[in-house]
Parts: structure tokens; C-alpha cells; sequence
């Protein structure tokens, strides 16, 4: 006598995959880099005469009425951009520094940051500026 042949239906187990789909979801927020710079805010200077420069070159550092110096949205201090400077310099032939202060900064801090560039090597500077409306 032949057994009828039991046919077992293929099994499929769920339950973990919403903790598999929570697993990921925590470590890409983990391991993403999250922008934490904050909003400065910089009243800049006005003038009759602006020159337009080239962006892909340009080293921007920002200054706050405080003195308070950023770069790439992080507070900084003159070392450091030192340092970002000529590993900036070393990718780029002619790097434009591009100093955006706010118009009541003590030009005193910006100076220190210029010498301490200098340093070094030889820089171009631009300082930022909005365009005077007659």
C-alpha cells in the first residue's frame, strides 16, 4: 500500500523583519553625518566697486560681530584654519581666501587671522561685501 505523499507548503518566517528594518533604520541615522552648523549672523559691509571671483578656489572663513571664527559651518580657531588652509592650498594652484566679517568686527581679529595665513605662504584675499544700492 503507497502512503499519499504530504505536501508541505514552503514556510516563510516574518517576524524578524521588522526588527532587520529597524536595525537599518538606527544605524544609517547613527552613521550618517548629520549638518549641525547653526546660522551666523553676519551684517556685511557695503561697497560702490565689486569684483565677482571664480567659487571653486575659495577658502571662506567667517568672522561673527563676537570675533567668533567658522569654517564650513564649525567654530574654529586661528590654528586650525592654519592648518585646513594648507592642506586647501596643496589641492588648489591659485586659493582665493574669502574673508566674510561682519561690518562692526574689531579688524584686529581678522588681522591675526591673515598673519597667521601668511605665515606660510603667500594668499589671496577677497573680503566679502554686498553691492551699495545709489
Amino acid at each position: 500500500m503507497k502512503l499519499p505523499a504530504t505536501r508541505l507548503k514552503p514556510y516563510l518566517s516574518v517576524v524578524a523583519m521588522g526588527d532587520i528594518a529597524f536595525l537599518l533604520l538606527i544605524f544609517f541615522l547613527v552613521t550618517s553625518a548629520l549638518d549641525q552648523s547653526r546660522k551666523l549672523e553676519i551684517e556685511i559691509p557695503s561697497a560702490k566697486n565689486i569684483t565677482r571671483i571664480p567659487q571653486e578656489e575659495i577658502f571662506n572663513i567667517f568672522f561673527e560681530r563676537d570675533g567668533k571664527i567658522y569654517y564650513k559651518g564649525k567654530e574654529r580657531n586661528i590654528f586650525e584654519l592654519q592648518f585646513l588652509y594648507l592642506r586647501h592650498a596643496s589641492i588648489f594652484k591659485k586659493p582665493i581666501v574669502q574673508l566674510v566679517a561682519d561690518k562692526d568686527i574689531n579688524f584686529g581679529r581678522v588681522n591675526e587671522v591673515i598673519e597667521v595665513l601668511r605665515k606660510n605662504s603667500k594668499i589671496n584675499i577677497a573680503f566679502s561685501c554686498r553691492e551699495e544700492k545709489e
